[in-house]
Order: C-alpha cells, then sequence, then structure tokens
C-alpha cells in the first residue's frame, strides 16, 4: 500500500476537489435507482424484469472494479496510474447513456446499459485507490468523511433536481448525470497531484497476497453480509414503505430522501469520530444502529416515527459508508492498493446480485416484517465477522515494545 505517513497535509479544499470524484458516483447511483427503473418499466412493462435488469448491475460491479484496480497498478504514465483509467471508465458510461436516451428497444438497450456500469464500475477501482495514494493515514478517516459528504449531495441534487424532469422529459435526466459527471470528474482530475511513480512498480498477486491477511479476508466477508442486507433493505425501501404503512408513492420516496440526506450529512462526524474513537469500534457501532433500525421500523405506527427512524438508520449507513473504507485501508499490505481496492467494491457491489434477489424471495413468502428481520439477521452476521478483525494497533499491543 501506498503509505503516506510522511506525505503533506492536505487541505480542506484539495479534499473537497477530491471528493468530486465520489458526487460523479453517487449521481449515477441516483439515477440508477431513481430513473434507470422508469426507463426499462417503459420497455418492459413488468417490475420483476425491470429488478432484474437492474440486479444484473452486479455483474459488472463484481469484476470491473477489481479489473481496474489491478491494472492501475501496473501502469505508470505521466497522468499518474488512475487518473487515465478513471477518465477512461467515465468517458464509457457517458457514450452509453447518451446512446441509451434515444433508444426504445430492450433489446438494443440491454448491452448499452451493460456497457454503461462497465464503465462505470471501471471509473470506481481507481478513484477509491487515490485516497491512500494521496491522503496521509492521519487524515483518511476525515478524508472519508469529508467524500461522502461532498459526494453525497450529488445523489440529494439528482433526487431533488433531475429525477423529477422524467415526467416533462424521458432526454433532461440523462443530460444531467452526463454534464454532472463530466464537470466533477473535470475538477476532481485538477485538484488530485498524482505524480508519476519513480523507479519499477512493486506488484505481487493479489490471491497471494489475500491468502496471507486472515484478518482483511475476515474484514471482507464481514462486508459482504453486511452489504447483503443493506441491499435487501434499500432495493425495496418504498416499496415496503408503501406496503407496511399504507404510504402514499410521494410519502415513501421523501422517507427514503431523509435516509439519504442522514447519511449525507453524518459522514463527516463519524470521520472524525473515528479519528478518536478507533475505526472499528465506529464502523461496528454504525452496524449497530441499522441492526436496531431494522428491528424497530415494522413495529413503527406513525408516519413522524418512521422518519425519525430514517433519520437514525441514515446516520447508521453514513457511518459505515465514511469510516468501513479507512478501516478496510488499514488492514490492506504493502502493494496492489488498488487492487485490494477493486477487491473492496467487488464485495460491496457484486452483493447487488444477492441482496435482492433473497429480498424478493422473502417477501414473496414471507412478507415485508420478515424482509427486516431478516436483514437485521444478515447484519449481524456481518457485526460479529468485524468484531474477530485485529487492527494494526491491536496487533502491535500484543507483540509490545521492541
Amino acid at each position: 500500500m501506498s503509505d503516506n505517513n510522511g506525505s503533506a497535509h492536505v487541505t480542506l479544499l484539495k479534499l473537497a476537489g477530491f471528493a468530486m470524484g465520489l458526487f460523479a458516483v453517487q449521481t449515477f447511483w441516483g439515477f440508477t435507482w431513481a430513473t434507470l427503473p422508469l426507463y426499462l418499466k417503459e420497455l418492459t412493462g413488468s417490475n420483476a424484469v425491470t429488478g432484474i435488469i437492474i440486479s444484473m448491475a452486479g455483474i459488472t460491479g463484481l469484476f470491473f472494479p477489481v479489473l481496474a484496480g489491478s491494472l492501475s497498478d501496473r501502469i505508470n504514465t505521466p497522468l499518474g496510474r488512475r487518473r487515465p483509467l478513471i477518465v477512461a471508465g467515465w468517458i464509457l458510461a457517458c457514450a452509453m447513456l447518451l446512446l441509451l436516451m434515444r433508444i426504445d428497444s430492450l433489446f438494443v438497450a440491454l448491452p448499452v446499459i451493460v456497457l454503461a456500469y462497465a464503465g462505470f464500475f471501471f471509473a470506481i477501482g481507481p478513484y477509491f485507490a487515490l485516497l491512500p495514494d494521496t491522503v496521509p493515514v492521519s487524515q483518511r478517516s476525515f478524508a472519508s468523511g469529508i467524500m461522502f459528504l461532498v459526494g453525497g449531495t450529488g445523489i440529494l441534487s439528482y433526487l431533488m433536481f433531475a429525477a423529477r424532469l422524467w415526467d416533462t422529459s424521458h432526454i433532461r435526466p440523462f443530460v444531467w448525470v452526463v454534464i454532472a459527471v463530466c464537470v466533477s470528474v473535470t475538477i476532481m482530475c485538477f485538484s488530485v497531484k498524482e505524480g508519476r511513480a519513480q523507479g519499477p512498480i512493486k506488484h505481487q498477486s493479489l490471491l497471494k497476497s489475500l491468502a496471507g491477511e486472515k484478518n482483511l479476508r475476515r474484514f471482507l466477508v464481514g462486508m459482504t453480509f453486511q452489504w447483503v442486507g443493506l441491499w435487501m433493505v434499500s432495493a425495496f425501501l418504498v416499496i415496503t414503505c408503501i406496503g407496511l404503512f399504507g404510504l402514499t408513492v410521494e410519502r415513501a420516496v421523501t422517507a427514503f430522501f431523509t435516509l439519504n440526506a442522514s447519511f449525507v450529512f453524518s459522514a463527516l462526524p463519524a470521520g472524525l469520530l473515528a479519528t478518536k474513537l478507533g475505526m472499528k469500534r465506529i464502523t461496528i457501532s454504525g452496524v449497530a444502529i441499522l441492526i436496531v433500525c431494522f428491528c424497530c421500523i415494522p413495529l413503527i405506527k406513525t408516519y413522524p416515527t418512521l422518519l425519525v427512524f430514517m433519520v437514525i438508520a441514515g446516520a447508521g449507513y453514513g457511518t459505515i459508508l465514511a469510516v468501513s473504507y479507512p478501516f478496510f485501508l488499514s488492514l490492506v499490505p504493502e502493494g496492489n492498493t488498488a487492487g485490494f481496492v477493486g477487491l473492496y467494491l467487488g464485495c460491496q457491489n457484486g452483493t447487488l446480485l444477492l441482496g435482492p434477489a433473497i429480498a424478493g424471495f422473502m417477501i414473496d413468502r414471507l412478507g415485508y416484517v420478515a424482509l427486516y428481520y431478516g436483514a437485521a439477521v444478515v447484519m449481524l452476521a456481518g457485526m460479529i465477522m468485524y468484531m474477530t478483525v485485529r487492527t494494526p494497533e491491536a496487533r502491535a499491543d500484543l507483540v509490545g515494545p521492541e
């Protein structure tokens, strides 16, 4: 791993510029959850088929972050190792979106959607690797909080403005995404100073490195359980709010927006807390908050109470997003930084294939209430795995001073 213990302090302005890369990522996710389902529903006429197609994005999310991350660990260009691949991925994604907004045939749209998400996931692997490359260890929890604070406004702005344009124009939401991505990625590229590596690049087999890292494997297993539980609930949150509480679509979407707003504004405080109290402890606390919320939500009787729990759950979600990544980086061995980051993202996004499928089966067979309790059990398994991870600080305490 590129260790930046000795690198210079990164200014808040530079961190905000770096976070614009996540603004692009979150804007794309806003399009995925708010607009793409409407587009596909018009082509398929089926909610089930629409859900299956969206879940198929998890296939590209499983492989392309690892591929791009490993590739960026091997190249060395005047523009750095990460930025050329980030730009290439986003060019592919944006080009496919511009094509997609003119396509009205499902069979033509399917390969274009696959290529769009291939470009998207190809870009995010090297992007997340820029954090350990350019930010000193002492700032990483804070930087991650800034990332999700600034980046989270991408999905909020999309939900507030672009998603609503669908009723008046099917073209404008696509254009919004492309413009937002191009502007934010450009700002990110100019904000990051990624020098050309000096000398040969040290590289080791990703699988061989992982085989020798027991704590890293435990973390990835815990994170996989965690994201299965999160996808189970998030993929059907609006639908379950309508089914459980008899809400209108508008009120259900407001609850979803409240959850996302809470996560955005909780990310930075969580990052600051992790700096003082430890990343493992804060990550586990975030998971615990979500487990409690998932167990309580089916018992809620009023809409205002639901919104309160959305705020609390959003705080837990923001904590996980902001802190689990620097927690992961603290476990990564030297070398293959982006390869391991790609593996992290593959575990996170690959579970998109599994979580919604499990959730749909549970809802059909056992009902909406069982979904929340089932997700809580899965996340509890993830929390237990996190508890077994020994941080570098804990291992150093066991060894004692030399």
